[in-house]
């Protein structure tokens, strides 16, 4: 692993830790590792700031099995087991579930996502882990935020520290200041196995974000830190100068 990556996004992960209070003392910390290049950053990089932090918390990943039989996580237990890091896999039925209910205008990546967040909370909840971690970097939070912009009307993205809709489960996203070529370059430097996606759905509902991705690139070519400012945006929001419609309808509505 090349040093100087190493200290590059542990800078990054311990900057977000530390703005959005992420970790604390005694935390059980439960990183959801899908196997693609964003979950082994962000665990490896916690488990970097693990060694020298002035706190103490656990560390542990699991992965939800999707159902398919080509998703093999041998690899992946094999170098969690080499490395120390508890590890734990969840089977499910997911694709099975998405084939047997999704219906007509239903995203199924959306889908899919809400079933594994069940799965994940189920499991946190039931075997002490108090914070999921999931492996959001700055692109992510930025394409969200744009995606609801254009197509739903909202502002609305992600939070780096959200409590879940159980109201027992804490989700952290620690790579919210990470840019995604930056997981990509530490993946690689770490020679983990990368698991893509094996769902026969897979590419069908990504067309918007990557849009929205290749529109971003464009900018950047006018804007270098275009990413960096649209995330920066969403916490200095000026809601005085924001549009707020009132509760009652005015006299004037007709």
């Amino acid at each position: 692993m090349k040093n100087h990556l190493v200290r590059k996004i542990t800078r990054l992960v311990g900057k977000a830790i530390g703005d959005f209070g992420l970790i604390e003392n005694r935390d059980r910390i439960l990183v959801a590792l899908s196997g693609g290049k964003d979950s082994w950053s962000l665990l490896y990089s916690l488990k970097a700031i693990q060694q020298r932090a002035p706190i103490k918390y656990d560390l542990g990943a699991v992965t939800v099995h999707p159902g398919p039989s080509g998703f093999d996580c041998g690899l992946i237990e094999e170098r969690l087991i080499k490395d120390r890091i508890p590890y734990h896999l969840i089977r499910g039925r997911i694709v099975d579930v998405i084939n047997e209910n999704l219906e007509e205008g239903t995203n199924p990546c959306s889908f899919c996502s809400r079933l594994r967040r069940g799965l994940l909370y189920t499991y946190a909840a039931d075997n002490g882990w108090n914070k999921i971690a999931l492996g959001h970097h700055m692109d992510d939070f930025v394409e969200t935020l744009l995606l609801n912009m254009f197509f739903n009307g909202t502002i609305k993205a992600m939070s780096p520290d959200l409590l879940a809709d159980d109201g027992k489960n804490r989700v952290i996203r620690p790579l919210v200041y990470v840019k995604e070529e930056m997981t990509r370059e530490f993946a690689q430097s770490l020679g983990v196995p990368i698991l893509g996606c094996f769902c026969s759905y897979q590419g069908m509902s990504g067309s918007r974000r990557q849009w929205v991705k290749s529109l971003l690139t464009s900018i950047d070519k006018d804007v270098p830190h275009v990413r960096s400012n649209i995330l920066a945006s969403m916490g200095r929001v000026h809601y005085r100068h924001m549009v707020k419609r009132l509760q009652n309808k005015s006299c004037c509505e007709t």
